[in-house]
């Protein structure tokens, strides 16, 4: 496997969304992920309008107290801010009072919409990103109907500046066949560019890669399998 794998996307972060709700909790995820090879993981819990959301200096603190939890138990993790931002349309407003987080504070934004959006909605929510001076990360693309319908609506979003992320379970066939022949049609045509975990808890949802990055080696060429699993992660999101 590479030597680096940067889970870009998950909810380990404690008690702030419907990921892991106590530091115990945490512990075991990161434990899980550091077995299976990851060395960095952005923490990006939910930020939905009208909900309770953690500010940007809670995601600082809870990033920093997991840090530590992963040195004191000696499993060589990096752990890095970010958010996953529920798209809505006075999004301007909410960023420029800083209320939400890029992804390692960088110039992209880690951007999901509901299944049942229609294609329009998600251009409107790549290019109110790209208002704010942001490169829109769109997340777990297989999720949204409109998407799975036309995968060369993935390819114009793509032309249009906006990055496409996939979750691991999804292109192992852990979401269902179908789901698995969708992405295994965006991994031909190489329309992904971030892989991550998407983890909730440590028993369902989990942030196991290890699967993911050995059906890579095997299915796509090397210097691809290294874009999707860590060298795109550092070098958008400035990783060192």
């Amino acid at each position: 496997m590479s030597k680096f794998q940067v889970d870009m996307h998950c909810h380990i972060l404690p008690a702030v969304d419907d990921g892991s709700q106590s530091m115990e909790t945490t512990l075991k995820m990161i434990q899980i992920a550091a077995a299976e090879g990851t060395t960095h993981m952005i923490a990006t819990p939910h930020y939905k309008k009208d909900r309770h959301n953690a500010s940007p200096e809670t995601v600082k603190r809870l990033v920093a107290e997991v840090q530590k939890l992963s040195d004191d138990n000696g499993l060589g993790l990096t752990i890095l801010p970010g958010n996953e931002i529920m798209y809505f349309s006075d999004m301007e407003e909410a960023f420029d009072a800083g209320k939400f987080t890029t992804m390692n504070n960088s110039d992209y934004l880690l951007i999901e919409f509901y299944p049942d959006d229609d294609y329009a909605r998600i251009k409107r929510g790549v290019e109110m990103t790209q208002s704010l001076g942001l490169h829109p990360v769109l997340a777990h693309v297989e999720r949204f109907a409109e998407l799975r319908k036309d995968p060369n609506k993935v390819e114009e979003l793509r032309n249009r500046g906006a990055l496409i992320q996939v979750n691991a379970a999804s292109m192992v066939g852990e979401q269902g066949f179908g789901t698995k022949q969708y992405v295994k049609k965006l991994l031909k045509r190489e329309l992904i560019d971030f892989v991550g975990t998407d983890a909730h808890h440590y028993e369902s949802r989990a942030p196991h890669m290890e699967k993911c990055a050995k059906y890579l080696e095997s299915k796509v060429s090397a210097e691809y399998a290294e874009k999707i699993l860590y060298r795109n992660a550092f070098e958008y999101f400035g990783i060192r």
